[in-house]
Order: structure tokens, then sequence, then C-alpha cells
């Protein structure tokens, strides 16, 4: 997605009060939350894509140094405002913040963030780098709903019904699992969480790794 479309994005407006949980998920109370993540006291925890700070708030909540990066300047502008000195926030690429860092996090996560728009071969192995031996990396978005694997445009559209065009990167859970594994974690699963039982989409893809 490009910077501009970015900034259009994230003009849509915050949740009225912030979330009560961690969502890997598009719904409502459902699926897993924080407890995929190393998080408490003496902890530092990444969010790439952090938005509107939601999640990431739930991150400070434990005690964890929580700290976003997201391309849009109105979504950090925003979250600064909702959760104040709760969060350390940067408005940049997360391929950028990351390169140099080595060790630094206990965990690194994305829900419907950086991980879907960035090439997978250059961010995969700078979040390895960042995290601590034995960190948590966990990403979630939707799953590919018949595309070949790889980067493909994409529309949305944005809160004045205009078409913002993005690239995603699509892959299935397992083909994610390799690529982690390719770019050095001990470990690594993917899975599709089904949606809740009233409704009837494509569910979520969840992956986990190890450092």
């Amino acid at each position: 997605m490009s910077e501009t479309s970015w900034e259009k994005f994230g003009l849509f407006p915050a949740a009225e009060k912030p979330w009560e949980r961690f969502y890997w998920t598009q719904y409502s109370d459902h699926g897993p939350g924080m407890e995929l993540l190393h998080t408490g006291p003496g902890t530092r925890v990444l969010d790439l894509g952090a938005g509107k700070g939601d999640n990431l708030a739930q991150v400070a909540s434990t005690g964890s140094a929580a700290v976003g990066v997201d391309l849009s300047a109105t979504q950090i502008d925003t979250a600064r405002e909702r959760f104040g000195g709760q969060l350390e926030l940067h408005c940049t690429k997360a391929e950028d913040y990351l390169t140099g860092r080595e060790a630094e996090f206990d965990s690194v996560y994305s829900v419907f963030g950086a991980v879907w728009f960035t090439d997978p071969a250059v961010l995969l192995p700078l979040v390895r780098q960042a995290l601590k031996p034995g960190g948590r990396f966990v990403f979630s978005h939707l799953p590919p709903s018949g595309e070949c694997p790889g980067p493909h445009e994409y529309d949305m559209y944005g809160p004045g019904d205009e078409l913002l065009t993005i690239t995603r990167w699509c892959y299935r859970h397992y083909r994610w699992a390799e690529m982690l594994l390719d770019a050095g974690f001990t470990a690594a699963t993917g899975q599709r969480l089904p949606c809740p039982k009233e409704k009837k989409t494509i569910g979520t893809l969840l992956a986990e790794a190890t450092a």
C-alpha cells in the first residue's frame, strides 16, 4: 500500500471506546488472545502496523514496554491521543524500523498489518534478527481466496468510498510456516481459524513462530 493510501485509510474513525481484549481475528470475542505472545513486566513487544493502538494498549496493560510502528501519521497521531504515554509509537515502514535491530524484542506481532503488505523475503529475516532467543512472532490476516501465491494488487474502499490500491502478499498457512523456517525461526506453524458459527466467511489465517 502506498503512503498516500495508508493516510486515507487512517481516516476511518477509531472505536468509540478502547477494546476490552486483544484480537487476532476480525470477529468480536472470537479466537485466541494475548496468550500467544510473551508479555508482562520486563518484556518488550513490537506491533507491526499498530493502527489506532487498541491491541498495543492491551499489551501495555500487562506491564510490557509496548512499541508500535505504522506508516500512517494519522493512525499514529490518533493512537497517541487515545493512549498517551502508554505506547512508544513510530511513523515509519516496518522494514525500516527493524533494520539494524538485534535481539531487542520478546515478541513481535502483526494483526492484519505490515506482514500482509511487505515482501516477506525482506521482512521475515529482519523480524527474526530483532527477536531475542526464544522470542515469539505471531501474525494474522485474511486467508488467500483463490489468488496464486505471492504479491497481488487489490482495491479496497477508503472512508469516503474512494478506491485505494494496495499490494498484499497472500500465501496459504503452510507456505507461511515454510518461509518462517527458511528465515531462521526454530519452529513455525500456520492455521486457518474458523469463523464464528453464525458467520459464513473464510475465517482468519494465523501464523506463529519461535526465534
